[in-house]
């Protein structure tokens, strides 16, 4: 068995396309940061490659920009994970940004658990002011707590638009399934896949609320119906894997907290007498039966 490394060190690996002004503000945010003793890995789906990120890497030695090949998000995550030589690679979305002592504070929750293969904390979202509207990937830590065991659930872990792995660990799964994810037949739940291999294969996570990082929210109404879509035929594809691939009772599971999550939004449709909310239902209803449908006729 493989000594776990120890050094501390960090790379902070980002995958972006075609959206060269979120990913500056996002980079302004990491050269605040009050720990500056980390490498930036940027893999560039850009078409053409983005320029900035380019004068970047061409002006400093510890930021790298590898070209994507347009094969999906996974695709980049995992070439983000295999360009980087540290112990810790943290995931941080082009449209995400980390507060000034943002990798400060995962450093220290990293020292005081050594136990872990991931650290998280919150990731949050401006209020929105009046109107009808909806959040879209929000992280929610209530206290500081180790998380472990396959029946965890596993967004609780946190999501890949800003968290900690060990790097041995990505290596050992084999990293995302390029199956999975934006780009892919099955357009989300990458992360969350990972995170189940990750519990189920005895790990253990650290979420604390200390490390914040704010979620842009730049998608506009109208456009969200289609976003959870993909996030519900994702989840229930990645439900159906599970279940093809032998864990009967966990497939089942996963797919039973997609119904829930179906029914609460439904719930706070009317509540909250959203009709957007209402219309994101509906759209989940229907991401639910695709994603059962084609989960149970992949060749996984």
């Amino acid at each position: 068995m493989t000594e776990r490394r120890t050094d501390g060190s960090i790379t902070v690996t980002i995958c972006t396309m075609d959206r060269p002004e979120i990913l500056e503000r996002t980079l302004r945010a990491l050269e605040g940061q009050s720990d500056r003793d980390f490498d930036v890995v940027v893999v560039d789906d850009s078409i053409p490659p983005d320029p900035g990120a380019a004068r970047r890497a061409a002006a400093g030695e510890r930021f790298r920009v590898v070209r994507g090949d347009g094969e999906g998000l996974s695709r980049a995550r995992n070439q983000a994970w295999q360009a980087a030589d540290s112990e810790w690679v943290v995931y941080l979305d082009d449209d995400v940004v980390p507060d000034p002592r943002w990798i400060e504070h995962l450093r220290a929750a990293m020292a005081a658990h050594p136990e872990a293969d991931v650290v998280s904390g919150p990731v949050v979202a401006d209020a929105v002011e009046g109107g009808d509207d909806l959040v879209v990937t929000i992280v929610e830590v209530e206290r500081d707590e180790v998380l472990a065991g396959p029946r965890v659930r596993p967004w609780l872990i946190g999501l890949t638009v800003a968290m900690a792995i060990r790097r041995e660990v990505l290596e050992r799964l084999g990293g995302y399934d390029e199956r999975l994810g934006p780009g892919r037949f099955f357009p989300s739940a990458e992360d969350v896949d990972v995170n189940y291999r990750i519990l189920r294969s005895g790990g253990v996570a650290f979420v604390t609320t200390a490390p914040v990082a704010r979620h842009v929210q730049w998608r506009e109404p109208p456009a969200l119906g289609p976003h959870f879509r993909g996030y519900m035929t994702g989840w229930t594809g990645f439900a159906m894997k599970t279940l093809r691939q032998g864990d009967v009772r966990g497939g089942l599971w996963l797919w039973a907290l997609g119904v829930e999550d179906l029914l609460r939004m439904a719930g706070s449709a009317v509540r909250r007498r959203s009709l957007l909310r209402l219309r994101v239902a509906g759209y989940k209803l229907v991401g639910l039966a695709v994603g059962t449908v084609r989960g149970l006729l992949a060749p996984w």
